[in-house]
């Protein structure tokens, strides 16, 4: 033997005595069917929410998302400074700039696509505001 002791010391004997021979012994259960697949074979379940079918809902609500709040405004004021010389004949005058500072607060509380359509809107309505405005 070598003068280093083994890593591991051998078990303590054991208590319990051997079963006397032809008594039976216990056998667990067999494993269940599913845990007996190979593992190339197993597909874990998809998280809640995943399914394939119903993914675009999920998108179009983030999409929806994008344009409440300041955005909506913004989009509103810049529909409303772009409609009214035709509908009402009357121009807002600064109607346009309200609505641009309502995108850029959009944009500030991440509603970045909301934001970015509500101030298109308002550029479209400003420049035909001061268009009907210099044309006389």
């Amino acid at each position: 033997m070598s003068e280093n002791p083994p890593a591991y010391p051998p078990p303590p004997p054991s208590s319990v005595p051997p079963p006397p021979p032809g008594q039976p012994v216990y056998q667990p259960p067999p494993a269940p069917q599913y845990l007996q697949q190979p593992p190339n074979q197993y597909q874990p379940p998809q998280p809640y929410g995943m399914n394939p079918a119903t993914a675009g809902i999920g998108g179009a609500a983030g999409l929806i998302s994008q344009f409440s709040g300041r955005a909506a405004w913004s989009c509103g004021i810049g529909l409303v400074t772009i409609v009214a010389p035709f509908v009402v004949h009357f121009v807002f005058y600064l109607l346009a700039l309200v609505g641009l500072l309502y995108g850029v607060q959009a944009i500030r509380r991440g509603q970045l696509i909301g934001g970015i359509v509500g101030i298109a809107l308002n550029v479209v309505g400003g420049l035909l505001t001061i268009v009907i405005l210099t044309s006389g």
